[in-house]
């Protein structure tokens, strides 16, 4: 299943974060010269929702209802599945030791990233969020003549302060798929950050505890890596985390019933696979953004049939 762009992600990831070992228990992996980022300081956790202090005060624990049936069967759901979802990581300039696939996938300069949104805002396109998405999939709302799923990978710093005031300044909205492990650890999203995305009307939804790949778990990996985190971020931002993104878009169909046990109602991979015919709410496509790619590049992009 891995392309070549997932497994140079994969490379990119585990010298930035140490994940890898985190996840194993073993040696961290020391940043490479492609590192999207520092590796988390800190102790390292040793259990999903121990990474940093929780919320004072009453905290409710919300609970999702059961997902509600589709009132569109898998067909119509994959018919409609139309939408252009685009995806950032880093929003920073580049840095000479950045490896060029960084420079393309990973790491968007502010000027470019603000170029890319200025020309979705003067086309008239409509961002929207997962929510209103899954309506249309589902049962049929209708959409924007162009509409668009801004979303956002790995709880990176950045992606607070450059994203989201670029992303209020134009009225848009973004989804913000966050990883756990990293949350309080330095160039990384706080839990007050989380927050400011949910009171901004942003949506925060889930990308695992450790970005392990979620076409080899086995045995617990399904509680530590979807329902520990959804279950971190609703207490953090006292709203319903519903929506995931799978780590470099990687799955197996195994991991369909697991996603519906914790409770997501969606899941979006990358478009280098195809989706699965039979679970299409769990298989949706999105695009990595190229970061050189100019405004009028963004909207080639956008405006290609799905």
């Amino acid at each position: 299943m891995p392309t070549d762009r997932v497994v140079g992600r994969r490379a990119l990831l585990r010298g930035s974060v140490g994940l890898a070992a985190l996840a194993a228990g073993c040696s961290t992996t020391p940043a490479g010269p492609g590192a999207a980022g520092p590796t988390p300081t800190g102790p390292t956790p040793t259990d999903p929702t121990a990474s940093g202090p929780t919320p004072t005060g009453p905290t409710p624990t919300p609970t999702a209802a059961p997902t509600p049936a589709p009132t569109a069967d898998a067909a119509t759901v994959a018919r409609r599945a139309t939408l252009p979802v685009l995806c950032w990581h880093q929003l920073r300039d580049w840095r000479a030791a950045d490896s060029a696939y960084s420079r393309r996938f990973l790491i968007c300069p502010p000027a470019h990233f603000r170029a890319q949104l200025d020309a979705l805002a003067e086309d008239g396109w409509t961002t929207l969020g997962p929510d209103e998405y899954l309506a249309h999939l589902t049962g049929g709302a209708p959409l924007p003549d162009k509409a668009v799923l801004l979303s956002f990978d790995d709880s990176q710093g950045s992606q607070v302060t450059e994203g989201l005031p670029q992303l209020r300044r134009r009225d848009m909205t973004g989804t913000f798929f966050c990883m756990t492990v990293v949350l309080d650890k330095p160039d990384w999203m706080s839990r007050d950050d989380l927050r400011r995305l949910a009171d901004a009307g942003m949506t925060v939804a889930a990308h695992t505890w450790d970005h392990s790949r979620a076409d080899r778990w086995s045995g617990t990996d399904w509680a530590r890596q979807l329902q520990a985190p959804r279950e971190l971020l609703e207490k953090v931002v006292r709203r319903p985390v519903e929506h995931f993104a799978y780590p470099y878009g990687a799955w197996a169909p195994v991991d369909f019933r697991h996603l519906a046990a914790a409770g997501y109602r969606t899941a979006f991979q990358l478009a280098d696979e195809d989706l699965d015919r039979r679970r299409p709410l769990y298989t949706l496509r999105r695009t990595l953004v190229d970061s050189t790619w100019s405004g009028a590049d963004l909207l080639r992009q956008v405006r290609r049939p799905a």
